[in-house]
């Protein structure tokens, strides 16, 4: 099964270098999902395998219902000291460095750099950057590097990237889903992806602090004149009245993605005063990622992401206004 289409030379050439490479870095983007961490424990996992170096490295601590992946124990919050250490550093899943860590001129000092994404706009910063944004998860790419290097996809691989196809798909349920990925998730299923693993520690392991959470959230929803635009939002008060940590955030939005009528749904979360993080999703017709980059976010035409400067109401008020102005509402 093939679906290398544009990247054979860079695939090849990213392959050599991995296995000529005696250190490798492997980092994935802050407040990482499914597939960045997915990504990260399928690559990590065949590095380590062949016996080099590896440091895994992500700038928040992983979610505890993605701890069931292979290797996540090793991942840390630190770099290496020296850059020059580093024979390879690979960036997953990831279109801004800045996403990534503090310090990028730390990643473009190594001696060569690897982007492997699907975002689009992606800037290509990398010294190899293998992006396509065709594919509905990072994990696809990962999988067709093994493909091209011939490396063994074992039960572990396999359940790290039938995680990050599933995350990223919603169970294979978004647009993004394609006829490529089912074919792969049931090549991954064959070689040992142990789904009842995946499926109880990422949608079955709850808390009930994210339960608390989601209570509060759902007391806020609000809709739009037309019944389009769906939102709910979580105050920095009451995000520390519950104590409720970045990982019981996710899934939130799903929920008022999913009544009747709506077309774009939306989390705004207060992370500081003065600063509100939001999360965009649509249905069908609207391009979330094209309003996200208005405050320098991005992500995917069906799911989004960006920052504003201001109070809960204020960020509401000029996102709310974009929005409408695309679905042609009052």
């Amino acid at each position: 099964m093939h679906r290398i289409t544009g990247h054979g030379d860079k695939g090849a050439a990213i392959v050599a270098a991995l296995n000529q490479a005696r250190s490798v870095l492997l980092c994935v983007h802050q407040i990482p999902d499914g597939d960045a961490l997915g990504s990260l424990s399928a690559l990590l996992t065949t590095l380590q395998k062949q016996g080099k170096t590896v440091i895994a490295y992500c700038r928040d601590v992983v979610p505890q219902i993605y701890r069931f992946l292979p290797a996540m124990e090793l991942v840390q919050q630190t770099f290496p000291e020296d850059a020059s250490s580093i024979d390879v550093a690979v960036v997953m899943d990831c279109g801004d460095l800045e996403r990534v860590c503090t310090n990028p001129d730390f990643l473009q000092n190594v001696a060569m750099l690897v982007n492997l994404d699907h975002h689009v706009g992606n800037p290509l910063f990398g010294h190899f950057n293998w992006v396509d944004t065709e594919a509905a998860a990072t994990g696809e790419i990962i999988y067709q590097l093994h493909e091209m290097a011939g490396w063994p996809i074992t039960a572990d691989v396999a359940t790290a990237l039938y995680t990050s196809l599933m995350t990223d798909t919603g169970s294979f349920q978004f647009s993004n889903t394609t006829a490529y990925t089912l074919r792969l998730a049931a090549e991954l299923r064959e070689k040992g992806a142990r789904i009842e693993e995946i499926r109880r520690e990422v949608y079955e392991s709850r808390t009930l602090r994210s339960l608390r959470l989601l209570q509060q959230a759902l007391s806020t929803l609000q809709l739009s004149t037309n019944g389009k635009i769906a939102w709910i939002g979580v105050s920095l008060q009451d995000k520390e009245r519950i104590g409720a940590i970045h990982e019981d955030f996710e899934g939130l939005i799903s929920y008022p993605r999913t009544i009747k009528g709506v077309e774009v749904a939306l989390l705004f979360r207060e992370i500081e005063a003065g600063t509100v993080k939001v999360g965009l999703r649509s249905q069908s017709t609207i391009d979330v990622a094209a309003i996200a980059r208005h405050w320098g976010g991005g992500g995917h035409r069906r799911a989004a992401g960006c920052t504003i400067k201001g109070t809960m109401a204020e960020a509401e008020q000029q996102l709310l206004a974009v929005v409408k102005e695309c679905l042609d509402e009052d």
